[in-house]
This record gives structure tokens, sequence and C-alpha cells, in this order.
């Protein structure tokens, strides 16, 4: 992203800026803090933090605003821990229930208890664990809807439709990965289904409903525009 906005950065007046020494104060502070209370991701904030700061120190108040949003990005770096399970809990029933549902449509007999999956039959089981409610998925594919937005589109409208667009997408994505897992189980048992969800080439499956889908709805947001990509 600095790249991208090198011809911007390059006109913006610099300079030795001591205010942000406030700023680089801060991160001192809170990495001492995640220090004392052994949190590593208060680390990390105060990381970027300083980071952040020490460039508006050397380059400006200007060069600060000019690179708000590629610093931002980086707190999708910040790891995601137990503090999250009640946001976790709410995707695992909701992609269960979803892939259950497309199941039956599909004619594959489906029973539900809360998070766990079986046939009838019970030749097969899963449990969509915290692991698998997508909520990495999402935060990857929420941290690229941001970037897509702010280089495709200049009205706030348009880049705030895309990057929520990134939510259902990723719900749609960890649906049909769960759906691929109980194919391939409900045709060749349950060694079939763990070898789908242990391969690293059906994990990428959450992400391609994502990025096709945003890369439409990007492209009927342009129509009838004068916005266009990136230069």
């Amino acid at each position: 992203m600095i790249w991208w906005k090198r011809k911007e950065l390059a006109t913006v007046e610099k300079g030795i800026w001591w205010p942000a020494l406030a700023g680089f104060a801060l991160a001192i502070f809170l990495h001492m803090a995640g220090y004392i209370v052994q949190q590593a991701r208060v680390s990390i904030i105060a990381f970027i933090i300083g980071m952040y700061s020490l460039t508006g120190l050397l380059w400006g108040h200007r060069w600060m605003r000019a690179t708000f949003f590629p610093i931002f990005l980086f707190a999708f770096t910040v790891p995601l821990t137990s503090d999250f399970e009640g946001l976790t809990m709410p995707l695992r029933e909701l992609a269960t229930k979803f892939t259950v549902m497309v199941s039956r449509v599909l004619g594959i007999n489906i029973i539900r208890e809360g998070t766990l999956m079986f046939d009838p039959a019970h030749r097969f089981q899963y449990n969509v664990e915290a692991a698998c409610s997508g909520l990495r998925s999402l935060t990857t594919m929420v941290a690229l809807a941001c970037v897509f937005a702010f280089t495709c589109f200049k009205q706030r409208g348009k880049r705030a439709l895309l990057i929520f667009s990134a939510i259902p997408f990723a719900v749609i994505g960890n649906v049909l990965r769960l759906l691929t897992i109980v194919i391939a189980a409900e045709a060749a048992g349950q060694a079939a289904g763990n070898y789908v969800h242990n391969h690293w080439f059906f994990s990428l499956i959450p992400y391609l409903p994502a990025m096709i889908g945003m890369s439409l709805l990007a492209r009927v947001l342009r129509e009838n525009s004068n916005e266009g990509g990136p230069t």
C-alpha cells in the first residue's frame, strides 16, 4: 500500500514533528504494560503505534495522515484469542445450520445436534470446532476487502458496502468448505472427509466465493461511475 501511494507520498511536505513523541511514549508505556501482564498482543499494538509515531516524528503529521490506512492494516496482524469465543459460537452454529440445510437439498440426510453433524447410520460425524467457525477466514477477507475498497473507490458508501460484503461472502465460503467435507464423507466415509478437512488445497475453498463475489460487486459498483481501479 505504501508503494501504491508512492507518488502521493513523494509530494507530501515533510519535516520534524515533535508532537509525535507523545505517540512513541504511549507505545513504550503499552509495551511495558504488555510485558508486565504477559500479553503479547499489547506489545504488538505498541510496536505498531511506535513505528507509526517514529515516521511522524521524522516526516511530519502530513505523512502520518497520508499513511494512516496502510498502517491501519497492521491491526489485522494482532492475534485473535479466546476473547473472541463469544463470536465464534454464533458463527459455528450458523455455518452448521446452513451446511445441513444445503446437504438435505442435495439429498444427503444429515442430523444436527448443536454444532455436531452426523449421518443416520453414524458412518461419519463432524463437530464444527472454534477453529472451523470461519473467524480466521472472515478476518482475512475483511482485511483484503479493506485494501480492495480503498484502492478501487473514493466514495465512503461504496467502500463501506464492499467491506461489509466480506462478512456474508466469508460465511458462504465456510459453508462451502464444510459442505465439501460432508459430501466426501457421504461418498467414501469418515476417512475421505478427514482428508478433505486436512488437505491444504481444500482449505483455500472459503476464500473463492468471497474473492469472486467482491470482484463482481466492485464491478457492479463501478458501472456508470467515473471511478476506476488503482493507477
